[in-house]
C-alpha cells in the first residue's frame, strides 16, 4: 500500500539536505513581528493592521496572499534587491533575514515552486512531496537552468525557488536574524532592546554575502557557504 501524501511529504524533506527556511522583511517590522509573536501573511496585514506593517510585496502575483513566501536555505537576493527599491522601502535601507524552521514545509497547505512563485501568476505553485523533490530538478522546471556539479546540495537548481507556508508563522519557529553587517546588529537590537522585545532565543549573525545577488549566486554555484558570523553585542549582555 502506497504511503499517504503526508507520509511522502515528510520522507521527502528529511531526505533533501537543506536544513532552514528563510523569509526576509524590512528591519522595521521586527518590532511589530516581535509584538505580535506572529510572522503573518499579507492578508493578515493588510487586514489586522495596515498602518503598522509593511508586506514585502503588496501585489502577490503568487495569487496566495494568505501564504508567507519563503526560500530554501538562502534569501532570493534578485528580489530581495527588486523589493528593497520599491518607494516604500527606499527610506528605511535595513534589511533583515530571518531563518526558520525546516519542517514548516509539512505544514498543511503548504506550496512548491521550482521558480519564483509570482511567474505565471502562480502557475507553477503545487502541493506535495514531488513539487518539493522537483525544486532541486535538473534541469530545473520550468526554466531549465542546469545544476552544476559544484552546486550547494542544500540549494534548489533555480535559486528563486520558492514555498509558500499558510499563514501565521510562530515566533517559535523563527530561529534566527542574519543582517548585513555589525552596525546593523548592534543598531537593531539596541533599538528593540529599548523597547523591551526581547530577541534571546534568536541566534543573530552577520552575513554581508546574503544581501549580495551576485556574491551570493557565484557562492552557491561553485558550492562554496557563504560565510555567517554570530554576532555577540559590543555591550556584552543584549538583555
Amino acid at each position: 500500500m502506497s504511503q499517504p501524501p503526508a507520509a511522502d511529504l515528510a520522507r521527502t524533506a528529511a531526505e533533501l539536505p537543506f536544513t532552514r527556511l528563510i523569509h526576509f522583511t524590512p528591519a522595521r517590522s521586527l518590532v511589530h513581528i516581535l509584538r505580535d509573536r506572529q510572522l503573518r501573511s499579507s492578508s493578515d496585514l493588510a487586514a489586522l493592521a495596515p498602518e503598522q506593517f509593511s508586506p514585502t510585496d503588496n501585489e502577490r502575483f503568487d495569487q496566495h496572499p494568505d501564504h508567507v513566501c519563503c526560500t530554501f536555505e538562502y534569501p532570493n537576493d534578485y528580489y530581495l534587491d527588486k523589493a528593497s527599491k520599491k518607494p516604500e522601502h527606499v527610506n528605511y535601507p535595513h534589511w533583515v533575514i530571518l531563518t526558520l524552521a525546516k519542517d514548516l514545509v509539512l505544514r498543511p497547505g503548504a506550496l512548491f515552486s521550482g521558480c519564483n512563485a509570482a511567474k505565471g501568476g502562480g502557475a507553477y505553485l503545487r502541493p506535495g512531496a514531488q513539487a518539493l523533490a522537483d525544486c532541486w530538478a535538473d534541469p530545473s522546471i520550468p526554466q531549465r537552468y542546469r545544476r552544476g556539479a559544484p552546486h550547494l546540495v542544500t540549494t534548489p537548481t533555480d535559486l528563486q525557488a520558492e514555498v509558500l507556508i499558510p499563514g501565521p508563522i510562530s515566533l517559535s519557529d523563527v530561529t534566527g536574524i542574519i543582517v548585513s553587517s555589525a552596525e546593523v546588529a548592534e543598531e537593531q537590537a539596541a533599538f528593540l532592546r529599548r523597547l523591551t522585545l526581547n530577541t534571546e532565543h534568536l541566534t543573530w549573525k552577520v552575513a554581508p554575502v546574503l544581501f549580495d545577488k551576485y556574491a551570493l549566486t557565484r557562492a552557491i554555484h561553485r558550492g562554496v557557504i557563504p560565510d555567517e558570523t554570530p554576532w555577540v553585542s559590543t555591550e556584552g549582555d543584549r538583555w
